[in-house]
């Protein structure tokens, strides 16, 4: 798996220039990437969500319930023949896929990374994929 540095559209409306710019907006930056949409309408999409909810658009349950909205379907991790979790750099997917980490949420593309920073060696939890038409 190879690393692309992507901040998924936020440059488009807002500073990335220093990392401080860019955090804890991953939910957002990895969805519009995975997802291929505009940073700006997933951002809007998951706080009008959110403010429905009474919780905070980077909660779980938030972004949980706006992937399969749009049609996202949740997956178990990936395990090796020893049944433990595979690391990000160990995963093979040839489509878009959201991955959730201990406590960040990047996009693979493709087999790629792309997210702001390098998280290739955090275990790749849970994962979401477009779900079948």
């Amino acid at each position: 798996m190879k690393f692309i540095k992507n901040n998924g559209g936020r440059e488009n409306y807002f500073p990335v220039d220093k990392k401080k710019d860019a955090t804890n907006d991953c939910v957002v930056r990895a969805i519009a990437i995975a997802t291929e949409q505009d940073y700006l309408v997933v951002r809007d999409c998951l706080f009008d969500l959110a403010k429905e909810q009474g919780r905070m658009p980077n909660d779980d349950k938030i972004y949980e319930a706006y992937l399969s909205q749009i049609g996202w379907v949740k997956k178990k991790p990936m395990r090796n023949k020893h049944n433990r979790k595979l690391r990000l750099h160990q995963v093979k997917i040839n489509t878009n896929a959201v991955f959730i980490t201990s406590g960040h949420v990047c996009a693979v593309i493709n087999n790629d990374l792309n997210d702001r920073w390098d998280c290739r060696n955090w275990c790749a939890n849970s994962y979401y994929v477009k779900g079948e038409k």
